[in-house]
């Protein structure tokens, strides 16, 4: 019995200390919540004319909006500032618990600096999976985190981030420009990570194929020019084929320009329980598919988001 109470002890101790860890996490969605709760539903500015009224959905929900945004071929992308919020609310213990699980397969403890760079960053989910990762093992790994993303209607939400994350010593700055034409680079140190968060996705959704061949090119020479030692693709489980239609089939373009290139890559492929479909590169699946970041009492907004469900290729460059 005293054995039990001293393993219960533990687990509950451990339980407690990971979601302290993430408290920022939770005041980040306290945030987000309280603003659109602030925000009249029935009098917000909509740029896109109220796309929601026009296809079933109440005036000021945005589950309508996310769903055109994330299926089939959009008219429009993220353009206000309430699906932000919503997004925020909706998917961002997903996304964030992906990258927990990628990174959580890799030993960082003899790393002292980690200069990670996101393209397309959006709101920076992958910023908080990381920080999950690093923290709940107790690394004193300093993070140097540049997000680059085009879309500044993203910009409240990075400010939250970075205002929430302020008191953990971490490098964090977003960058609204083309990272292909004016990435600065980390004070004459090169880029151990670049993450490719539902970003390579949304270049085949929004892109002609001539688009994405061209996409996979700046990308290439990009990873190249940077001597970028890792990349972490994490992104919609659609498998795609051969006319390059998914992130999937996007990514492993630029794989094999890499390769064309004279480059050494060393690629593995992971999924999660309940994955539809894959091609023959070896795949394996995680033992869970569960979040991994707190949830926020009372954010009704996440319905049906309660697992993991991506596909993620781990590229390796030497």
């Amino acid at each position: 019995i005293y054995q039990f109470v001293i393993y219960k002890m533990i687990i509950f101790d451990t339980s407690r200390q990971i979601k302290e860890l993430m408290q920022e996490f939770i005041n980040l969605q306290k945030e987000c919540l309280a603003q659109i709760n602030a925000m009249p539903s029935d009098g917000c500015a909509c740029s896109i004319n109220h796309y929601c009224q026009q296809h079933g959905c109440n005036k000021g929900d945005c589950s309508e909006c996310l769903h055109h945004i994330q299926r089939g071929c959009p008219s429009f992308h993220y353009c206000c500032e309430r699906i932000t919020y919503c997004y925020v609310l909706r998917f961002f213990n997903r996304f964030a618990s992906e990258i927990t699980h990628f990174i959580n397969r890799y030993n960082f403890s003899r790393i002292t600096s980690l200069n990670v760079v996101s393209l397309g960053c959006g709101p920076g989910s992958e910023l908080y999976g990381i920080i999950k990762s690093l923290r709940s093992r107790q690394y004193r790994t300093q993070i140097n985190y540049k997000g680059y993303d085009m879309n500044n209607i993203w910009r409240p939400i990075q400010e939250m981030s970075k205002r929430h994350l302020s008191a953990l010593g971490y490098n964090i700055e977003f960058h609204t420009t083309d990272i292909f034409r004016d990435f600065e680079g980390f004070n004459n140190e090169g880029i151990t990570i670049l993450v490719l968060n539902y970003v390579l996705s949304d270049v085949v959704k929004y892109k002609t194929a001539e688009e994405r061949q061209h996409f996979a090119d700046c990308l290439t020479d990009f990873i190249i020019a940077n001597k970028i030692n890792f990349i972490f693709f994490n992104d919609i489980n659609f498998y795609g084929d051969v006319s390059i239609n998914s992130g999937v089939q996007l990514m492993k373009l630029v794989i094999q320009n890499l390769r064309l290139r004279e480059k050494t890559v060393h690629d593995k492929y992971f999924y999660f329980n309940g994955d539809p479909y894959r091609g023959n590169e070896n795949w394996r699946m995680y033992e869970s598919n569960y979040n991994l970041l707190p949830v926020l009492q009372g954010n009704n907004y996440m319905r049906n988001v309660e697992t993991c469900g991506s596909k993620q290729i781990f590229v390796k460059i030497q």
